[in-house]
């Protein structure tokens, strides 16, 4: 069924008037499934197989020509369980499921760019999106790179984005309160930024955010992130790199992560292997972490691409970072000083 009739029968569905038209409304949205064997490496739990839905979501979007060069533009994104097998996307304030639970904003788009009113990924997020060679897959960066609030998608969000200008965009958001109800004067606030520089096969960004816990005895928690890729021919290289003061508004609890990864494309196929450490936090000892992770992509058409993944943690003693969080739904986790590990084949189209 064509895009364009999928969006006539969304429409359908509803009652009000304003969907009438229907001429600049699409529907989109990816189906992510994996069967994956994770093992926690923990008594409880050693090693088993599962289904997982992996950030499997719908989406409704559209724009509205207002003339002068301006236009509304708006969104619907809806994450869900696929069989009830697991979606760990949830972030401040908002559920893993359900009407909303993605990218949901109405704003205003021209030559000066974006702004939109709404949830949305914090722009500090989409920096390491843009390098993690198994997004939403087991070995995500994000297992290492999460901290506090580092990858989230918060609620009540004003940003600004601006226009492609030779390569250069940047973003920048406030956050007015991460929590999902209205802002009191000890709300938990935050700003968050990003900028791309993109020419050819190079792609170089930086983030920057903030966060505000609102009482006097946090302290701002405040994280900076480097990206840079290269594509020389079939081979691709990606770095990151991230600095992260006053975690979750603790005094002096600073850590570091970097990674490294590459990426091979023969044919249909792409070989790829990426590592991240994570250092100790603050002054505590025996709490890093460093993560491997290796896997095959098969582009079985422009939509759908079947996938194998492996993936490890080593955990220091007093750390138990996982294998399987990020945008992976099925995550057992691990305990302290565990060393997870799991082995995934999964099937991806985006429609």
């Amino acid at each position: 069924m064509k895009k364009s009739l999928i969006a006539l029968a969304v429409a359908g569905a509803f009652a009000a008037p304003a969907f009438a038209d229907t001429a600049n409304v699409n529907v989109g949205g990816q189906l992510h499934m994996s069967l994956d064997y994770l093992d926690a490496d923990t008594a409880a739990a050693s090693g088993n197989w599962n289904v997982s839905s992996n950030t499997s979501n719908l989406y409704v979007k559209g724009t509205e020509d207002l003339g002068g060069g301006m236009k509304a533009v708006w969104q619907v994104q809806t994450y869900f369980d696929a069989g009830a097998t697991g979606n760990n996307d949830a972030s401040f304030g908002g559920s893993a499921n359900g009407v909303g639970s993605g990218n949901t904003y109405v704003g205003l788009s021209g030559n000066f760019g974006t702004v939109l009113l709404g949830k949305h990924e914090a722009p500090l997020k989409i920096v390491s999106r843009k390098v993690d060679l198994f997004n939403n897959q087991i070995g995500d960066s994000r297992n290492l790179t999460a901290g506090a609030a580092n990858d989230i998608r918060p609620n009540n969000v004003l940003a600004y984005a601006t226009p492609n200008m030779n390569g250069f965009e940047a973003t920048v958001a406030y956050v007015t309160n991460t929590a999902a109800g209205a802002a009191t004067d000890a709300s938990d606030t935050a700003i968050s930024m990003n900028a791309f520089y993109t020419n050819g096969p190079l792609l170089l960004g930086a983030g920057y955010q903030n966060r505000d816990f609102g009482a006097a005895a946090l302290s701002d928690e405040t994280v900076w992130r480097l990206a840079a890729g290269y594509t020389f021919g079939d081979f691709k290289v990606v770095a990151f790199w991230q600095d992260e003061s006053d975690v979750a508004g603790a005094a002096n609890a600073d850590r570091n992560v970097w990674g490294l990864g590459g990426a091979y494309k023969m044919g249909p196929m792409t070989l790829k292997a990426q590592y991240y450490n994570r250092d100790d936090l603050g002054a505590a000892v025996n709490n890093g972490s460093d993560l491997w992770a290796v896997g095959v992509d098969y582009a079985m058409s422009k939509r759908t691409t079947a996938y194998v993944a492996y993936a490890s943690v080593d955990n220091d003693a007093a750390a138990n970072a996982s294998a399987f969080g990020g945008g992976h739904g099925d995550n057992p986790g691990t305990g302290l000083g565990g060393n997870p590990n799991g082995f995934s084949v999964g099937l991806m189209h985006n429609f």
